[in-house]
């Protein structure tokens, strides 16, 4: 176990508290008469630096206590949240001017300003795996004055105002104390209309509203716009069983229960009390290799596996009956600029080329380790179905099952793992798409996709850029780090007390209120 996990599993608290106490009872920050939301997540986030961790769990409940220099609304569209305005761009693409908001205060009661700023992105270029691709663009970034910050290019990169804009591996912004400080962060101090008051891992996290917050302008459009607390008290609670979370929802434990299995979506039907929900923005569901090291760092092996398998019974098994899922091999989904309809053998099943691929490549047996969790249904149930369709051309399959906490520290050692499953939601260029980063686990790059992707984000003009995204996805169907099996929509349950939800990939809770 690292340092950093060691730190992250005891109790943390926020700058300022002088006492732990135990989330039932009343304390300085939360009263009797204090309304509170109580949320059903799959399971403890291991960690609240935003920086390191692309796992949504992290994103969904640290979106609350830092934010970031912009942010985008269900459109896509990028809006400023720390920043007073979007960036200005200087003609040759290299040169990127940032104002600062005046009136962002931090959770410790400092204000913030640019040197802030300038550290706490030099910490996100060390530490995310976002961060460090685009560290590799850039050239210096310095405060000119106490609100404004200049970033400077190498050359030309286009997805910069959208890595900005991130709350995933984000480039949020702390005090620079914390930012210049030792990893791991001692403490957990936002801008957000949340701050941190208590976390236990694995029993809960308590955020309470931010007194001191000025929400950004704008009317309020999913992530981007206004911003306001209207709830008191939020408590995340990890409760990996899926059917707890809705018992819990159903006797009004909770107030919402995030992703839904099929079955538990159901049961929430014609209840007096409750809602069902759902986003109905596709994810994608994927199937991920490991590119680096074992068994199927073989490309060979990948191209065997995926002639073995049959994207809809997996689909079918972890999502229900279509409309919950659909079919679709396309790395953007149909509707959006980045859609391409060229995905060679995606869901062709072919027993024998599979076959033939294994012996070829010199398959000796040698099992290939599938790293699922139950806190996330559907994984579990699509290793179950690869289980069964890959030993039935002759891999050995071995199905590891944890806690997901687990399987993030375990999927970043490329000598333990061949395949895991994941998701990823609608994002708002091809770069932040984490199988496209050669950072993420799965490691996926060659010099050709390296020479395109270059070629992709040093590109402005969007026919060009577009026309190299389909080069992209073909050296990808090529390549095969990864198997797109299809899309689905997610499933949620609230309670009839919350007010003002608005469903959205990574759910957020300012702007909800709740009644008696």
């Amino acid at each position: 176990m690292n340092q950093q996990r060691k730190f992250h599993r005891r109790t943390v608290l926020a700058a300022g508290a002088t006492t732990l106490l135990p989330w039932t009872h009343a304390s300085a920050q939360s009263t009797p008469s204090a309304s509170v939301a109580t949320i059903a997540t799959v399971g403890d986030p291991a960690s609240l630096d935003p920086m390191p961790f692309t796992a949504d769990l992290v994103s969904e409940i640290d979106q609350h206590i830092h934010e970031t220099l912009y942010i985008f609304d269900p459109s896509l569209h990028f809006f400023p949240l720390l920043a007073s305005a979007l960036p200005d761009i200087s003609p040759d693409g290299k040169r990127y001017t940032i104002n600062l908001r005046t009136d962002a205060r931090f959770h410790d009661g400092t204000t913030m300003n640019a040197d802030d700023v300038v550290t706490s992105l030099q910490r996100w270029m060390r530490l995310s795996p976002r961060g460090k691709t685009v560290g590799a663009y850039v050239d210096s970034i310095a405060a000119s004055n106490p609100t404004t910050v200049v970033m400077t290019l190498k050359q030309p990169y286009a997805p910069l105002l959208a890595l900005l804009a991130y709350p995933n591996g984000a480039a949020a912004i702390m005090p620079k104390r914390l930012a210049a400080a030792p990893d791991p962060l001692k403490e957990i101090v936002g801008t957000g209309p949340y701050k941190l008051i208590e976390y236990k891992p694995d029993q809960y996290i308590r955020l309470a509203k931010f007194g001191d917050y000025v929400s950004p302008p704008g009317p309020a459009a999913g992530y981007a716009g206004k911003r306001q607390a209207l709830i008191d008290e939020l408590r995340f609670v990890p409760v990996p069983n899926p059917v707890t979370r809705v018992d819990g929802l159903l006797s009004g434990q909770f107030q919402f229960a995030d992703l839904l299995t099929p079955e538990g979506y159901q049961r929430l039907a014609n209840q007096p009390n409750v809602k069902q929900g759902l986003v109905d923005s596709p994810n994608s569901s994927n199937m991920i290799f490991n590119t680096k090291g074992g068994v199927l760092s073989d490309p060979r092996l990948r191209r065997a596996v995926r002639y073995a398998i049959i994207p809809s019974d997996m689909l079918t098994a972890a999502f229900g009956a279509p409309p919950m899922w659909h079919l679709e091999g396309s790395i953007y989904p149909k509707g959006t600029a980045w859609y391409d309809p060229e995905t060679p053998d995606y869901n062709v099943y072919d027993p024998d080329k599979a076959k033939a691929l294994m012996k070829e490549a010199g398959y000796d047996g040698k099992p290939l380790r599938f790293l699922v969790t139950k806190q996330y249904d559907y994984m579990f149930k699509i290793g179950q179905v690869a289980q069964a369709q890959l030993a039935e051309v002759g891999f050995t399959v071995d199905v590891q099952v944890m806690d997901w906490a687990t399987l993030l520290q375990k999927r970043t050692d490329p000598n333990l793992w061949e395949a895991f499953i994941a998701a990823h939601s609608l994002v708002a260029d091809p770069t932040l798409i984490t199988i496209v980063n050669p950072s993420y686990p799965g490691w996926w790059d060659s010099p050709d996709k390296h020479a395109a992707l270059d070629a992709f984000v040093g590109e402005s003009d969007p026919a060009k850029r577009l026309a190299i995204w389909r080069q992209l996805q073909a050296i990808f169907y090529r390549d095969v780090p990864t198997i797109k099996l299809g899309e689905f929509l997610q499933l949620y349950g609230i309670s009839s007390k919350l007010t003002g939800y608005t469903p959205l990939a990574w759910p957020c809770f300012w702007n909800v209120g709740i009644t008696a």
